[in-house]
Formats: C-alpha cells, structure tokens, sequence
C-alpha cells in the first residue's frame, strides 16, 4: 500500500538550460575535492553548484597546437561560465564513473579506460581497447564499467557487459587475466544482466528466477535459486548481511549470510499501463531504498517493509513529469541526487527549508489575497482581479474561478478573504462589502451582499477585508469602520449585524482569543474588548503604526504585526517586547503583513523581505527570502493561514507558499570552499597545475591587480551559501561577501599574502576551516638585497674611481702648487740673497763711510748730517732684513713668527731700557702663515712697541699671546696712557695697526687707562 509521503520531496532541476552538456544522464559521483561529476552522452560534466565544466571527445580531424586546451563560453541562461576544458576524451560514448581507493576519478568509455589527473586537469587514458566485441556493444550500453578493487591483491576488477570480467592491476591497469562468462550462457548468447561486486563476491544475475555468486579468491560460482528475479535487474547493498535486488514487479531482500530472502511484490504501472522497470537503486540517510526506473521513482521503507512513496513527477506544477530515472546518487551531505533520460538532474535535499510553491499557470498574475486548505487537503487561493485558484493536495493546480469569466459566479473580481463554514461551503469576502457561501462540491457560489446592503450603511473605504469564524458559530467580518457578523437567520436565510463602529478608523484584521477575548486591528491602532466587559479599549501604538495581522501565543503574549515591526504585549497590554530591524537587526524588513504560531509557538511573520522566523525564548530571527523557494520577498497583508495538521501559508505578489516548520532541519553540513582560477591584470593566471590544488603562487612586481575565484561545494541551497575572505596583510577582518564568488586586490604591495576563503551553508554553519593560497608579490629586481649590493660596489667603484682621480688632480695640483711655490722661495730666497748680498753691502758700506766722515769732520752741521744718513742706511737695513724675514718660505710657521716677535721685543726693549715680560703658551699649533700674513702681524707688533718707547714713557711693558680659535696678542704698559678725546685715536701709527690687523682678517682694540693696552685679535683659520 502506497502512503503519502509525511514530507513533500521538492527537486531542484538542472539541464542544458543551466550548461548541462545534455539532459539524458547515465552516470553521477562526486569526487575527493567535493565536485559533482556527471556523465551524459555527450560529454562529462563537472558541477560545483552554480555552472558547469565540460570534457568532451575531440570531432576534429585535425591536430594543432594548444589542442585541447578549451574556451570559456557562456553556456547557462544567467551568464555563467561553463569551460570546454579539455578535448582529450578518447571516447565519445557509453561513460561511467569510478573514484578508486587512491580517490582518483576513473572513467569508462567506449574505447577503454580513462583516469583524471586533478593536476592537470585533464582525463589521461590508460586503457586503450578502439575494437567491439560485437554489433550490440558497438551500438548500445556500456563498453566498461568498473566494479571494484582488492587492495590486497593490487587488482581492479571490470565488467564488459558483451564478454565477461577483466582483472587489471590497478597500478598500471595492465590486463592479469579474462574472465569469460560461464560457457552455457556464452553458448546460448546471453549475457549478464547485472553485476555488483561486494567485498570477495561478485553478485551476477543472467536469467529470470536466478543469482549467481562468484568467489573472487578461487572463482568458483555459486547459484541461488530467486523466483522473484524477473527482468531489469538492479543490484546494490542494503547492508553487511543483506543484498537488495530489484526487478520488474519486484523488490527482493535477500540475507546473504543465511540465504534467505523476502520478496516484496510491486506493480506500479504508468499512463500506458506500462510496468515500472528498476534502472538504479540508492539509500536515503534514513536508511529507505530508493528505486528508479521507467516511470519515476519508487521508496521503499525498510522499518515498515512497504513502499511508502512514489514519485512520478519532479515538477511541482505537473502531475507527471518525463521521468525515466537513470541513476540515483546520494552525495556526502545527503542530497539526493536523480539522473533521468531525457530531462537533465533532479536534487533532493532533505536538509533544505521546503517551501511548496503554489503558483496558477492560468493567471496573468498570481496576486495573492487570501489563502486557505479546507479538509480534504484542496488549497484555496483568493486572487487581486482574478478570482479563485484550487489546488489538490500536493500541489497540483486544478482550476481557476475568475470572477469576470462571463458566467457571473462571484459578485466582485477581488477574492480578499476566505474561511471555513462547514466540509461542503466556504465563506468568500470580496470587496464592496460582497460576501457569501461558495459550495466546493458544486461550485456554486450564494451571494449574500444583500444582508449586508440592507443596513443601509454609507460608502466605506474597504482595502482590508477580513473573515473571522467564531467559536459560537457566528462569522465576523469588516466594511470600513464597522465590524459586522452575518449568522443564520430564525426564519431561514441569513441576517447581518453590526457588532460595533469604530469612527474615523479603517479595521484591518480581527482575532479572538480562546478566553473570549476580542481584537480589532485598525490603520492607526489597535482595540481589546476583554471577556465580559462591554468596552472596547484602545491600545496605544506608536503614531503612524497600521496593525496587520494580530495572534497569541500559548503564554498569553498578544502578537501585533505591524508596519513598525511586531509589538508583544502582556495580559494588561502594556508593551513587553517591539521587534525592528533597528533593534533586531536580523528582522530585516518592518513592514509585516501576516504573524502565525508553529507547533512549538515560534513566531512567523511574512514582510517585504520574505520570512522570518522569531524564537521568543532567545530572540533568535531566521529570515528566509525568494532563494529558499519563497514565490518571492514580497507577501500581502490577509494572505495567511495555518492548517490543523500544522502547516503554514502565506501568500504573497506571485503566489503562494506553504511548509511545515516541524520538517525544518538544520543542515550541519560544512561547505568546502575551492579556488578555481584567478585572474592577473585582467588575465586568467596560466599553470600547468589546477589552481584548486596550488597553494602557493609567486607574481612580478608589475603582477600585482589579482582577482580570486572561488566556490563554496555544499549542494543543499547553493544559492543560500555565503563566503567570507581575508587578504593577510591586506584585509584587517573578514570580508562578508555574501553569495558573491570573487575577490578582488589592486595594487598590492611587494610582499607575501595568504588569501583564505571560508563559507557558511544555508543554515549559517560556518566552515571555520578555510582554503589558503599562498601569494607572493616579488619585489623589483631594484630593491632586491643582490641589486642593492651590486649597486653598493658599483657606487664604491665609482666613488673610489672618481676619488682617485681628485686624488691624482689634488697631488698634480699640490705637485704644480709647490713647484710653483718652491719656485716662489727659490726667487725669493734669490731676491732676498741680492737684497742681502748688493743692498745689504752697499747700505752698510754707507753706514760706515758715513761714521768715518763723521769722525774726519769736525763742522757740526755736516755732522749731523752724516749722523742722519748714517740712522737712515741703519733703519733700511734693518727693513730690509725684516723684509728678508717675511720672504723666506723656511720661516712661514705660527712658531716662527711668535718666536721672531720675542726677539725682536726683547732687542728693542733693552734698548729702550724698558723692562718686559713675554707670556706664550705652551703649545703652539702647526700652522703655516703666508708672508704677507706674518708681516702685517709682526708689523702690528713692532708698531705698537714703538708707541710704547716714544710715547707712553713707560717703564714696564708685558706681551702675552694666547691661543683659542683665533691668536690674540695682548701689549700692555704703565706709561702716562692718552686722553682718548684729545687724541685721534686714527692717527697715522694707530691707523697702520688697525689697517694691518684688517688685512688679515682680524680687529685691533686699543684702550688707555692707568697705561695702555693694545689687543689683537688675529683669526687662524
């Protein structure tokens, strides 16, 4: 006995409108890195849950360079990418797939064996067999298909359907042997219909009725005798002891351990009355049998030993959709995965948030009003403009009621509420205050406007209309301000009330509690008419606040869904908690239309957002939005129900959706984030290794404007996974990049980054392990430490080459210099000679004939004239030899000069018969002074001591030098001193010493009192 399935199996669809390669699949497994491969006929595919990969046979006939490579072309109907990565499949047909225990993806094909290199990314082919067997093989199935390995024995065991068993070392995949089908069966040309191998045992079926078993240690067959075994044969392990086969017409169980079995008969047939043929077999994480076949799939439960579910169409707007199943694979996070012949890939996945979408193919729109399931499990769906929809249970769309279809069913186009009166009639609510009964068996529909009208209320504006079937029967309903009840009347017919006007206001929305207690919400606030009171109060809202929807939760809280958030409030209505995307940042969306209660009295409230779910208990808020199955974020104000078995409606701008909260589960399967590609300078970067398995990469320096590729493989909600990234040494934090799948960097700086990705599947699991890339930024060949270096001796070379030319100009000059100079001495020493030697001799010849004259003649006046010439010949020599002095280049040192000073001091002052001191200090600085230099200073000195002797009529006279910076040269005496006022202190004498004292950069400062003291300052650099 069939049973309808507690939970409604919704498939997400993939085909060659998404880049599927084709939409007829034989073969689905995913790999080590958590890809998803399929084989179709033409082509395989890779799939990482947002585009596809192909690799395909190459049709040229040609060969030329870069063959195989492949393009990027766009090949899905939202612009994304499929890669024609690689031309290098041998066959063109006949693919299965096989992950060995090395993880290597292997492929069959029809001209032999072929395994992936995931470096390389490519198929390499290491099995190579172009010739058939025979006309069938050429023509139809599969050439190969791998059915297992024995690690101990390093073999690897393929079946060919059209000959037997091939054993190949599974290193070298060399053939070790052939293993023919057994030679009745070959002599009759039959040839095994299904083959499995488990563990040391090949299970094998041939004929109807018959299972054979053959021992991969010693080869030997061993035949059980299974009436059940019929035609289209599948085989697959339940479990350690059992083996499950399935065949038209049967399911068998068969107890390898005890040879046993328990045959489950079926006899499912399609719309042609054609049996269900087994093609695949499967088990869901709850350990259910999963058989597809020629007319969708079967699931059989094991715990209750029957067939629980069929499923015929993978569409949830068909009642029977094209569905011949081919393969079933169930991936690591429990996703179904369903490969048909004809119509692409099928995913189930239990761990996803199923949201029934309830949508009219024969409507110009899906506006939803209202929405309500009556008993029998048929949904309801009121309509802006249009009338009525119907659905039967599971989702199929029946019909649609328009309310201007000409046959004049409904008063009024726009279906805004509706509720139950019995199992047979339907309270419908339109707009301008229609109400009335429609009949689900019948169809017909009682307009009872006219009760209403017969109050003779004025023009109403009415934009929210509501029903309200109370517990006593009476149904309450809006116009306006007014709140009425429509009741059956004592005589028959009906009778229409006013319950109560509320002035100036709109109602909106009406609840009533199980206590009796009444809730009218309006366009400005909200009422309470407590159980026994005869008021209406009102309730305080903020201003501006239109109230929605109004519910109560088990603890008594009063819910207010407003167009500010939800209100919460406690028995005395006092305002407990106010939920808004200020405060509760995960309520993303303020405008709320519709608030239910789950079965566990969490909150549901639709927005413009989507939905969002709010546990009270610890305010945590789930939104979810159009890329869960919403019909879309938008949801409409009265457009919600909750059904007694639990499940919750909300309608919204493109239909409906329905789901039951208890079958939510959270989904603890951890995306496994891959790289794959990258782009630099806005190029794809080229490796001869995948970019997924690289983990360190180095760029130039001018290579520094990267963009990362990347995606998270979890296959439940692909487009609910969300990824965040980091730059180390870039990025601070981690970027939330949501469902975007790149990374971009521009300008990076020399240097070494780790970029990590992470992602977070559609319950928000985070994967708190990342994927590194290790990237580095060279750094210009000019700031490298070698360059550096070399351009240090470079800058030495030629600091040292240009050095050593100045050093050679210095000595050429300093060579030409002192020639030059010695030159000068030599001509100076000449000078100094003659002057000596002519001058000297001729000046004292005149000095002495000028005392011997002087002492022949006895007449005074010649005399004194001789005694003149005499002192003027005495005074020229002495010049002279002073002059002589200054020529000579030996006497050009600071020594020298103070020391041609004191002896002069000391001749001239003993002369004079004045007494003198001369302080020099200790050390005196090789210096050299010109000539010109040490005359201006040594005449400077000589000056002032003549002043001293004629003028000063001193008897004492100290000379003390010093040296610091600068030589000064103190003379100091005790004579009579001079009135600084009545003498010019620039006479000739003083004149010469200031003069003098200039030319060698120095000053003189001369002072009188109690004796004079004359200070030169003399500067020695």
């Amino acid at each position: 006995m069939l049973r309808a399935q507690d939970k409604p199996y919704i498939f997400d669809s993939y085909g060659v409108n998404e880049g599927l390669s084709q939409n007829s699949v034989y073969d689905i497994l995913e790999d080590n890195q958590g890809f998803m491969w399929i084989a179709t006929h033409d082509g395989i595919n890779r799939f990482d849950g947002y585009g596809f990969n192909e690799y395909r046979f190459n049709p040229s006939l040609q060969e030329r360079a870069g063959q195989g490579k492949g393009n990027l072309v766009v090949r899905n109907n939202n612009g994304g990418r499929a890669l024609i990565n690689r031309f290098a499949l041998k066959g063109y047909k006949g693919y299965s797939l096989y992950r060995n225990r090395r993880h290597q993806l292997m492929l069959t094909h029809n001209y032999g064996i072929s395994v992936y290199d995931e470096y390389k990314n490519s198929f390499e082919t290491v099995l190579e067999d172009t010739m058939y067997e025979n006309n069938g093989e050429r023509d139809n199935g599969n050439k190969f298909r791998i059915l297992g390995e024995d690690s101990l024995t390093n073999s690897m065991w393929v079946w060919r359907p059209s000959k037997g068993i091939y054993i190949l070392d599974d290193s070298t995949y060399a053939k070790k042997r052939v293993i023919l089908y057994p030679k009745p069966m070959l002599q009759r040309g039959i040839a095994a219909n299904a083959m499995y191998k488990d563990g040391n045992t090949i299970w094998m079926n041939f004929e109807p009725g018959e299972l054979l078993a053959m021992n991969t240690k010693n080869l030997r067959l061993t035949t059980y005798c299974l009436p059940g075994i019929t035609s289209h044969t599948v085989l697959k392990n339940l479990n350690s002891d059992s083996l499950i086969i399935a065949c038209k017409g049967h399911l068998i169980i068969f107890n390898k351990k005890l040879n046993k079995y328990t045959d489950i008969p079926f006899d499912q047939r399609d719309p042609k009355d054609a049996n269900f043929s087994p093609l695949c077999l499967e088990l869901d994480q709850k350990g259910n049998i999963w058989i597809g076949g020629t007319d969708g799939i079967m699931i059989y439960n094991i715990r209750r030993n029957e067939i629980v579910t069929r499923i015929v169409s993978f569409n949830g707007s068909e009642t029977r959709s094209w569905n011949v199943v081919t393969y079933l694979y169930r991936d690591a996070a429990d996703n179904m995965w369903v490969g048909t012949d004809g119509d692409g890939i099928k995913k189930y996945s239990p761990n996803k948030k199923v949201f029934n979408l309830y949508s009219s193919p024969a409507t110009t729109h899906n506006m939803v009003r209202a929405v309500y399931k009556h008993d029998d499990g048929k949904l309801y769906v009121g309509l802006l403009n249009d009338g009525l929809d119907i659905y039967e249970k599971g989702g199929k769309f029946l019909e649609r009621i328009p309310g201007d279809n000409g046959k004049h069913i409904f008063p009024a186009k726009n279906l805004n509420a509706i509720c139950r009166e019995d199992f047979e009639r339907l309270w419908f609510h339109f707009s301008d205050m229609h109400i009335g009964l429609f009949n689900v068996h019948t169809r017909k529909f009682e307009d009872l406007t006219k009760y209403v009208s017969a109050l003779g209320l004025p023009p109403q504006e009415d934009m929210y209309p509501f029903l309200f079937k109370r517990t006593s029967g009476e149904v309450y309903f809006n116009y306006g301000r007014y709140l009425l009840q429509v009741m059956p009347g004592d005589r028959g017919g009906y009778k229409v009330a006013i319950v109560h006007e509320f002035p100036d206001e709109i109602l909106t929305t009406y609840y009533e509690d199980l206590l009796g207690n009444k809730y009218v919400g309006t366009k400005v606030a909200a009422y309470v008419k407590r159980s026994g009171s005869a008021n209406w109060e009102i309730i305080t809202l903020p201003p501006g606040t239109i109230v929605k929807s109004i519910s109560k939760r088990a603890g008594k809280e009063l819910l207010l869904a407003t167009s500010k958030g939800l209100f919460v409030l406690d028995d005395n209505n006092h305002r407990k908690k106010h939920y808004n995307s200020y405060d509760y940042p995960a309520l993303i969306n303020d405008y709320l239309y519709g608030v239910l209660l789950d079965e566990k009295d969490r909150i549901w409230v639709s927005h413009n957002k989507g939905l969002s779910q709010i546990n009270p208990a610890d305010d945590e808020i789930t939104t979810y939005n159009y890329e869960d199955g919403l019909q879309s974020n938008e949801f409409n104000t009265g457009a919600f129900f909750k059904s007694v078995d639990g499940e919750l409606f909300f309608g919204g701008i493109r239909g409906s959706n329905g789901f039951y909260p208890k079958d939510f589960k959270k989904n603890t399967s951890k995306p496994k984030v891959v790289i794959m590609r990258m782009e630099v300078l806005d190029k794809p970067y080229e490796s001869d290794t995948a970019l997924s398995l690289l983990r360190r990469i180095e760029l130039p320096y001018n290579h520094n404007t990267i963009a990362i590729e990347f995606v998270p493989l979890e296959y439940t909600n692909p487009l609910k996974n969300k990824v965040q990234y980091k730059l180390d040494g870039a990025d601070e934090d981690w970027v939330q990049a949501g469902a975007f799948r790149m990374a971009r960097y521009t300008n990076l700086r020399p240097g070494t980054y780790t970029f990590n990705v992470r992602a977070s599947n559609n319950d928000d699991i985070l994967n708190s392990t990342p994927t590194t890339l290790e990237i580095t930024i060279r750094i210009p060949f000019w700031q490298s430490l070698w360059f550096r270096f070399l351009l240090l001796l470079l800058l030495l070379g030629v600091a040292y080459y240009f050095s050593t030319l100045y050093l050679d100009y210095k000595i050429r000059h300093e060579k030409l210099k002192l020639e030059k100079e010695q030159a000068v001495d030599q001509e100076r020493a000449r000078i100094s000679s003659d002057m000596h030697d002519d001058l000297g001799s001729g000046l004292s010849t005149i000095r002495l004939l000028s005392e011997i004259a002087k002492r022949k003649i006895t007449d005074t006046s010649a005399t004194k004239e001789l005694e003149r010439i005499s002192e003027a010949a005495g005074e020229l020599v002495d010049k002279m030899s002073e002059i002589i002095w200054a020529m000579n280049s030996s006497n050009d040192s600071l020594e020298n000069l103070i020391a041609y000073m004191r002896s002069f001091a000391a001749d001239f002052l003993e002369h004079a018969h004045i007494t003198h001191q001369f302080y020099i200090p200790e050390t005196i600085p090789n210096i050299k002074l010109s000539g010109g230099t040490r005359r201006n200073i040594y005449l400077a000195v000589k000056e002032s001591l003549h002043n001293v002797v004629k003028h000063a009529q001193a008897s004492e006279v100290v000379i003390q030098i010093e040296m610091h910076k600068n030589m000064t040269i103190m003379i100091k005496d005790n004579g009579k001193g001079f009135d600084q006022e009545k003498v010019r202190l620039f006479g000739n004498g003083l004149k010469n010493i200031q003069k003098r004292m200039q030319a060698v950069g120095g000053h003189a400062d001369i002072t009188s009192h109690h004796g004079t003291i004359v200070l030169l300052d003399i500067p020695l650099i």
